[in-house]
């Protein structure tokens, strides 16, 4: 692989693509919560190889382009295989059924994966569609919380399972539509933002011990779901309205307007949601960039 220039930070990345791989081979061998842990070990392997590349100082095209395509396999074809096992394996689903619910990851996927090569789709401290991690994450965590193996009676339970396939769904067409998710590069947390940033990180630790000590998965999982649904579904409300308005002046033109509302050293959030209200977004006027 020499000849090729892969270098170090590449290697990292191969971690991701091989842990995909090996995900769906768990799966042909019946070992389904391996084919679960092995997806979280790949987003490790990708959140790794970016520090490396900046630490050794490797970064460039090839290396983008590889971790796009390792980012593939593992996001969206990983996935997709298990959620078909989930619903034809463990709740018995016609499997025509469960692989039209497996191919929607596959699908969105798929798609975002087109448009990512065709056009950029991020912006300065925001993802531009649901980032390609947050659906294997989130998915996986519901499919391994409470709400899905079957703690509750019928017809609870039965619910349960058509509100985690709408979710499915929700999460894929998010995938591709042109709507800002906070990312946590480039960003100034605050507000709200703020206690979600350390509630995630610290509660995670505490929920994983907890999970640990009382030899209960749920635990685990239903905090990770919890925290996902916020993500994706309520914390675009503290996204500033002037953000949403040059967002959509980037994809119509772009042209990125700099700098963020978000950014900004005199900017403070001071309402719940910072979206409804413009007058919190009153800032010096911006440079072009």
């Amino acid at each position: 692989m020499r000849g090729i220039g892969v270098k170090l930070k590449d290697y990292v990345t191969l971690g991701n693509l091989l842990s995909g791989f090996l995900s769906v081979v768990m799966l042909i061998r019946g070992d389904y919560d391996w084919a679960c842990y092995l997806i979280y070990i790949a987003y490790a392997f990708d959140v790794l190889d970016g520090p490396v590349a900046r630490l050794t100082k490797q970064s460039d095209d090839f290396g983008g382009a590889f971790d796009s395509v390792c980012d593939f396999v593992s996001y969206s074809i990983a996935p997709g295989f298990i959620i078909y096992y989930a619903f034809a394996e463990q709740l018995h689903f016609w499997w025509p059924a469960a692989a039209a619910i497996g191919a929607i990851p596959v699908t969105f996927g798929t798609i975002r994966h087109a448009l990512y090569a065709t056009k950029r789709m991020s912006y300065p401290g925001y993802f531009i569609g649901l980032p390609r991690p947050a659906l294997p994450l989130f998915v996986l965590a519901l499919l391994n919380s409470s709400l899905f193996q079957n703690v509750f009676p019928s017809p609870l339970k039965e619910i349960s399972w058509a509100v985690i396939i709408a979710i499915i769904l929700a999460l894929g067409i998010f995938h591709v539509k042109q709507f800002p998710f906070v990312s946590h590069h480039d960003r100034r947390w605050m507000g709200l933002l703020k206690f979600g940033e350390v509630w995630f990180l610290y509660g995670s630790a505490v929920a994983a011990a907890l999970a640990w000590y009382l030899d209960s998965a749920y635990i685990f999982f239903d905090k990770l779901a919890f925290d996902l649904i916020i993500y994706v579904f309520v914390s675009w409300i503290e996204i500033p309205r002037t953000d949403f308005q040059r967002i959509r002046h980037y994809l119509a033109t772009g042209e990125v307007i700099l700098p963020l509302v978000h950014v900004d050293g005199t900017w403070r959030p001071r309402t719940f949601g910072p979206w409804f209200h413009p007058q919190d977004d009153a800032i010096e006027p911006p440079a072009k960039a």
